[in-house]
């Protein structure tokens, strides 16, 4: 076997019955192609990186004899260019007289404004399907929900810990290698049920290229590893800080993201953080090492190469560290400094607070009321001389939206002069 194969690939099932974990999955997936007719609903494979949803795909095509014609959906953006391959795939029978079964990866890529029609052509696509369809997505977000309706739709886990030891130990068998019992915990627990992960994060170990421990299973806070790292004293030991942050470099082409894995996104907390630090001169240098950064992830995510995604803290530890020394840089949620950030911090408590209890009151929306319904409020009150305080007690009993009134009403009449 040539050493330069991945084992990820060398040991990529070639049949259903081949694959790790999700058995019911496989199952579901198994009897919707069985019963498939002309008509039937597409299938959405949810799950995370890693599980074995391409796999899946690859082992039915081969075992059960179809023509898999594949594309990554969130290459092929617009209505035009999605229909002219779609188009000529949708019929029964490949050239070669045997079925096709079309694969569309990544559909939850498609979404977005620089679309132009291209989800709602596929969803019109989906409707009668003429020959098997199967799309993937990681995750089943507010972007796909009109063509998740449009599927049948099953969920992938993560492999459990038990049944990917006994996968590794197999493949460091067939391999010839052998690692301790500590090093092969700690792979399966870092991995987090991601097969492709502990295959190369496994060879890279076997082959001397990475250390691995149970005590990097360990994660730090974002801030505090942030923290660590700018203050180190040693390339070495901000490295491994930064390398055991409780972190992630999510796909910046998919956006939409939740508070908390926005904070834990690690180039935007690194952005935030120096920006906010003024830096001086070395700002630039260290946002030039971001943007190389934030490139690098961008092409992992397009080409679907996860694996890479580990040389990503390594290359900000390296990058920054010299360029940072001495600049008593703190980590920072927010790119502005606090003397900029504290007002607008609070005025944002402030209108908070008023549209929670105005926006129900006048039926709208708390956003509305508070780009629309509070300041015409607030210019009528001054115009008027309507007292906060009365004001706020005869409409919701409550004396602090009469304060935060009042707050606002200053501001306002600030703003004027």
């Amino acid at each position: 076997m040539p050493p330069a194969l991945m084992w990820s690939e060398v040991y990529r099932p070639k049949r259903v019955e081949q694959m790790v974990g999700n058995e019911d999955v496989r199952l579901a997936v198994l009897k919707w192609l069985q019963k498939w007719v002309s008509g039937t609903k597409p299938l959405l494979l949810l799950g995370p990186p890693g599980v074995g949803k391409t796999t899946l795909v690859h082992a039915i095509a081969t075992q059960f004899g179809f023509d898999l014609v594949e594309m990554n959906a969130s290459d092929t953006r617009n209505r035009d260019s999605l229909q002219a391959r779609l188009a000529p795939v949708m019929n029964n029978v490949s050239l070669f007289g045997t079925k096709s079964l079309l694969f569309l990866d990544e559909v939850d890529g498609i979404s977005g404004r620089e679309d132009t029609g291209g989800l709602d052509l596929l969803i019109d696509m989906m409707k009668e399907p003429t020959v098997p369809v199967i799309m993937a997505a990681n995750v089943k977000s507010a972007k796909i929900k009109e063509l998740a309706k449009a599927c049948k739709t099953v969920e992938f886990a993560p492999v459990p810990p038990r049944l990917l030891l006994m996968f590794l130990e197999h493949v460091l068998a067939s391999e010839g290698e052998k690692l301790g019992p500590g090093d092969k915990v700690a792979l399966v627990n870092n991995c987090r049920g991601d097969i492709r992960n502990l295959l190369n994060s496994a060879q890279s170990r076997a082959a001397g290229y990475a250390t691995v421990s149970n005590a990097d299973v360990a994660e730090i806070e974002i801030q505090d590893a942030i923290n660590g790292y700018f203050s180190a004293t040693s390339k070495e030991k901000a490295v491994q800080l930064l390398a055991r942050a409780d972190a992630s470099f999510p796909d910046p082409r998919y956006q939409g993201m939740d508070p908390e894995s926005r904070r834990k996104d690690m180039i935007a907390a690194l952005f935030s953080t120096i920006v906010s630090s003024q830096a001086g001169d070395t700002l630039a240098d260290m946002l030039d090492v971001l943007s190389k950064a934030d490139v690098v992830v961008g092409r992992v995510g397009r080409r679907r190469q996860w694996s890479l995604l580990r040389y990503v803290s390594p290359m900000l530890a390296h990058g920054l560290y010299d360029k940072s020394r001495g600049k008593e840089i703190r980590y920072s949620q927010y790119s502005m400094p606090w003397p900029v950030m504290g007002p607008v911090f609070a005025r944002s408590q402030t209108v908070r607070k008023l549209a929670s209890f105005i926006g129900p009151a006048t039926h709208v929306s708390k956003r509305t009321c508070s780009w629309l319904v509070l300041p015409y409020l607030v210019r009528e009150m001054i115009n008027e001389k309507v007292d906060p305080a009365e004001f706020a007690l005869a409409n919701f009993d409550d004396e602090s939206v009469g304060e935060s009134l009042v707050k606002e009403i200053e501001r306002a009449k600030g703003a004027k002069k």
